[in-house]
C-alpha cells in the first residue's frame, strides 16, 4: 500500500469532498474486523472502503459491485445506528496529520437534526474508528484506552485529538497508485472470501474419501467372510445325496458347522441352501456398494485435484449438491417494515406510524370506526390512532402531543377525528377528512418525550 503522507490525506479529503459531500450514508456494513464499507444517495458509481488494518490504515473508493454481508456485533450495532442514515456536511483534515473528521447531521426518533462527528485516525499500528456527539465527547470507539494512557479514549470523555511528535511528511503522493493498491486489496479479500466459502465443501469431500474408504474395508471383510460361506450349497448337496447313508451321514455332520439335530436332514440341507442363497446376495451387493463408493471416491478426488480452479458459481453449486442442507433453528419472527408503532397510556394503546405504509396499515388495517384519528394539518406526517371511543382531555393531549413531535414542528394545527369519518386518498397513506376538530399545540410535555420512548411494534 502507498505510504500515506501529507499530501496523500488531501488528495484522499479533496476525492471525499468532490464525490461524497452532501451525501446521506444509505448503508454500512461491516466487512470484517478492520474492514468497513459504506454506500451513499448522490454518489452511487463507488462505494467506499475503510480498513483499519494493523499495518497499514486506508480508505478509498472501489467498485459497487464489491459486496459483502455485514459481521454483527457491537460494531456493526454502533455504526448503523449513528452512521446509516446521516448527511455528511464537512470532511476536514485534522491537525495536518492521517486524521479525517466527518461532520454529520441525522434525524432522531423525533425527527430533530442532530449533529455528530465520525473520526478515523489512519495511523499505522493505532488506527481507530471514533465517534463522537455534538460536544465532541466519545460516544464510541473501535479501540479504547484507560485513563493511564497519554490520550485515554474512554466513553463519554472529551475527545482529544493525536499529538504528533514530528510534522508529517509532505511530498509527492502517487494517488494512482494508491486506488491500484486498494483494488489489489479487494481482489485478495475476495478471493480470501471465496476460499473461506469453498472451506465447507473441501473439508467435506475429504472427509467423505475417508468414510468411503472405511466403508469399503468393512465391505470388503464382509465380502471375504460371504464367500467362505458359499460353501454351504456344498454342505447341503452332501447331506442331501448321503442321507439314507447312515455311517456316512454320522461323519458328515461333524463337519458341517451349522447342523441342527433337532431338525430333520432335509431341513438342514434347506437351511443351508437359503444361508448360501444370502451370502451370494450379500456378495453382489458388497461388490455393487464397492463399485458406487470406489467411483465417488474418484469423483471427489477429481474435484479436489482441481479445487483451486473452481469459480465461484462452481463452489456454490457443487456445494448445494455435496454438502448436508441445514435445518436452521426456528429464529425470532421480526415485525413486518410496515408494521406501525404504539405506546401505552392509561391502559389505553396510542399508535403511530413513522412512513407513509405504516400509516396506511394503522389507519385502515389496525384501527376500528370508533378510534381517534389525530393528524397534522396540511401536512405530509404521521398518523395517530387512540385505540379507544372513550378517551378523556389528559389521553387526548398526549395523542396530540406524539402527532406534533413526529411532526418535527414547533407548532401546529392538529385535525381530531373518528376513523369512521375519513376515507382513503389516491396514494398509499393518504387521507380525506368528512368531519374534525381543530386543535393548536405550541409545546410538547417532556412526560410525553418519555413515553414515546417506551414504543414497541404492532
Amino acid at each position: 500500500m502507498e505510504k500515506l503522507n501529507l499530501d496523500g490525506i488531501f488528495q484522499i479529503k479533496e476525492d471525499l469532498d468532490k464525490k461524497i459531500l452532501n451525501s446521506f450514508i444509505t448503508n454500512v456494513v461491516v466487512v470484517n474486523s478492520h474492514d468497513i464499507l459504506l454506500t451513499f444517495s448522490f454518489y452511487n458509481k463507488e462505494k467506499l472502503l475503510i480498513s483499519l488494518n494493523h499495518s497499514s490504515p486506508f480508505l478509498g473508493f472501489v467498485p459497487t459491485d464489491f459486496n459483502a454481508h455485514t459481521v454483527l456485533g457491537q460494531l456493526n450495532d454502533n455504526l448503523r445506528k449513528y452512521l446509516k442514515g446521516s448527511y455528511i456536511i464537512a470532511i476536514d483534515v485534522l491537525n495536518n496529520d492521517r486524521v479525517l473528521k466527518f461532520t454529520l447531521h441525522k434525524s432522531n426518533d423525533f425527527y430533530e437534526k442532530e449533529t455528530y462527528y465520525l473520526v478515523l485516525e489512519l495511523i499505522p499500528t493505532i488506527s481507530n474508528l471514533i465517534f463522537l456527539d455534538s460536544k465532541e465527547n466519545i460516544i464510541f470507539a473501535k479501540h479504547y484506552s484507560d485513563l493511564t494512557a497519554s490520550r485515554p479514549i474512554i466513553q463519554k470523555m472529551k475527545y482529544v485529538p493525536l499529538t504528533k511528535n514530528k510534522e508529517l511528511e509532505r511530498g509527492t503522493f502517487n494517488y494512482t497508485k494508491y486506488n491500484k493498491d486498494i483494488s489489489k486489496y479487494v481482489l485478495d479479500s475476495i478471493n480470501l472470501k471465496q476460499k473461506e466459502k469453498a472451506l465447507p465443501l473441501y473439508n467435506h469431500l475429504k472427509t467423505k474419501i475417508k468414510s468411503l474408504k472405511r466403508k469399503i474395508k468393512v465391505l470388503e471383510n464382509e465380502l471375504e467372510d460371504a464367500k467362505k460361506k458359499l460353501v454351504y450349497k456344498e454342505y447341503g448337496e452332501a447331506l442331501l445325496t448321503y442321507k439314507d447313508d447312515k455311517e456316512e451321514l454320522e461323519v458328515l455332520i461333524t463337519t458341517i458347522p451349522p447342523y441342527d439335530k433337532d431338525l430333520s436332514v432335509e431341513e438342514n440341507a434347506t437351511s443351508l441352501f437359503n444361508k448360501y442363497k444370502k451370502y451370494k446376495r450379500t456378495i453382489e451387493n458388497d461388490n455393487r456398494e464397492i463399485d458406487i463408493a470406489n467411483k465417488e471416491i474418484e469423483e471427489y478426488e477429481r474435484l479436489l485435484s482441481i479445487f483451486e480452479y473452481l469459480s465461484e458459481e462452481e463452489i456454490l453449486e457443487l456445494s448445494q449438491k455435496y454438502l448436508p442442507k441445514q435445518t436452521n433453528k426456528k429464529s425470532k419472527q421480526l415485525p413486518p417494515s410496515n408494521s406501525p408503532y404504539y405506546v401505552e397510556y392509561n391502559h389505553i394503546r396510542i399508535g403511530f406510524g413513522k412512513n407513509k405504509e405504516q400509516n396506511n396499515v394503522l389507519t385502515f388495517k389496525k384501527a376500528n370506526k370508533e378510534d381517534i384519528f389525530i393528524h397534522v394539518a396540511n401536512f405530509s406526517a404521521s398518523h395517530v390512532v387512540i385505540f379507544s371511543n372513550n378517551v378523556n382531555k389528559d389521553t387526548l393531549l398526549v395523542g396530540l402531543e406524539i402527532a406534533l413531535l413526529l411532526s418535527g414542528k414547533v407548532d401546529a394545527e392538529l385535525q381530531v377525528s373518528k376513523i369512521k369519518d375519513i376515507r382513503k386518498g389516491q396514494s398509499t397513506g393518504q387521507v380525506l377528512l368528512n368531519k374534525y376538530e381543530t386543535y393548536n399545540l405550541r409545546e410538547v410535555r417532556d412526560s410525553t418525550k418519555k413515553l414515546l420512548l417506551t414504543q414497541k411494534r404492532f
